[in-house]
């Protein structure tokens, strides 16, 4: 019988390095396709802060500057900061990318498989034109022969939805703010 669950088959790399490789994989479309083009800038989280109360947007119930990973100008332009803000606010995009290294044939993106939080897709909602879900292909096994992006409005992206469901991200008390949490036992 040896294994009848398959635990040895089974990965065994943990939520934490998933995640610090997902951090990776975001940060080289970034680097290595969005910001070859002037048009993008990566801000820091106090300007991202600054966007989201400039556009009236600053209820971090609602939207944080972790809703979105890039800005993107008409044309190349200076830093956008705070204090250059006012300059660019009208014309700033919001761009949250969705990035793979899977090889993903053309612009078509079919088979390009992503996750969005409920506060991206009401961001996206609520800013219309002004913002884009960037899909970032790192792969150059693709009908360019080098990674590309590809700029899609929520609606756009709504239209090459083929099917979606919810997943619930959950995280338990730890020991000390338990408040009285208890139950369960171990199976060892």
């Amino acid at each position: 019988m040896g294994d009848p669950a398959g635990v040895a088959e089974r990965p065994t790399k943990d939520q934490f390095t998933k995640s610090g490789d997902n951090r990776i994989v975001e940060k080289a479309g970034l680097q290595d396709v969005l910001l070859k083009d002037a048009r993008f800038q990566a801000p820091s989280t106090g300007t991202k802060k600054a966007i989201l109360k400039g556009l009236g947007l600053d209820d971090t119930k609602l939207y944080g500057p972790q809703s979105f990973d890039a800005i993107m100008l008409p044309q190349a332009s200076e830093v956008v900061d705070e204090v250059t803000l006012p300059k660019y606010l009208d014309q700033i995009v919001l761009v949250e990318m969705k990035t793979t290294k899977k090889p993903i044939k053309d612009a078509g993106l079919a088979g390009f498989f992503f996750g969005a939080t409920q506060r991206e897709y009401d961001l996206a909602a609520k800013l219309g034109d002004r913002f884009r879900f960037a899909f970032v292909v790192l792969n150059s096994a693709n009908d360019y022969g080098k990674p590309f992006a590809v700029l899609l409005t929520l609606q756009e992206l709504e239209h090459r939805t083929r099917s979606k469901r919810i997943q619930y991200q959950v995280n338990l008390w730890n020991t000390k703010d338990a408040q009285g949490a208890a139950g369960g036992n171990a199976i060892c």
